[in-house]
């Protein structure tokens, strides 16, 4: 073999074992820290075995009368966690997650997606006496009727004085539905007159038995008179 050849393969060993020595070791990093804190998982509530439990239609009743009552005296909003307060109730937080979305799907409440808050919302806009009378006359105008006193009633505070006034005012009349229910009318004193006691009479023996309810609310609605719900 050629003895350039070898002195170049041992010079190049001799640098090689120089480099190994003088290379330093490359420090390895340490692996993340992990978070001391437990992760948190998102809240689902158990709505479904909530439901079964007897208290919920009892807790639904309470906030609906809560608000109710509330909004006979003040029309704000107010949160799930202050109701629950108002009404004394002491709920986990699947409890709570329940009633929160009974509340939102009830009829008799309105929900402020954008403030999350609950009110309850009656059948009609009525704040007051004038409003009742407002309300009144434009069912009377347009044949749909009269107001049932209960509805009535879940608007304003003290409806029974505020009906009897327009009542002693000449301005409104009741009538007992067969089912106990009250509902108002309008009174339109320049349309009303005396009927004769002899043609009373013979209104009143008048049989209806062979028509069925809805047979009369279908001819109603043939002659253009609405009925109530």
């Amino acid at each position: 073999m050629n003895s350039n050849l070898l002195q170049q393969h041992a010079n190049f060993k001799k640098q090689a074992q120089v480099n190994r020595k003088t290379e330093k070791p490359t420090a390895s990093k340490p692996p993340p820290a992990r978070s001391a804190e437990p992760s948190k998982k998102r809240f689902k509530p158990d709505t479904k075995s909530v439901s079964n439990n007897p208290n919920t239609f009892k807790w639904l009743k309470l906030c609906v009368d809560r608000l109710r009552k509330r909004y006979q005296k003040e029309r704000k909003p107010v949160s799930i966690d202050d109701l629950i307060k108002m009404v004394g109730l002491d709920l986990d937080p699947h409890e709570k997650a329940w009633l929160f979305g009974a509340l939102k799907e009830n009829l008799k409440v309105g929900f402020d997606r954008e403030k999350e808050k609950l009110v309850f919302k009656p059948t009609y806009p009525i704040h007051n006496k004038d409003d009742l009378l407002v309300i009144l006359r434009e069912h009377y105008d347009s044949g749909m009727g009269g107001l049932l006193e209960g509805e009535v009633k879940e608007c304003i505070l003290k409806a029974d004085e505020t009906i009897q006034e327009l009542k002693d005012e000449g301005l409104v009349k009741t009538l007992l539905r067969s089912d106990k229910q009250i509902v108002l009318f309008y009174r339109d004193t320049g349309v009303e007159c005396t009927v004769q006691e002899e043609f009373q009479e013979q209104w009143n023996m008048i049989s209806v038995k062979e028509i069925s309810e809805q047979d009369i609310e279908n001819y109603l609605k043939r002659v253009g008179i609405a009925t109530m719900e």
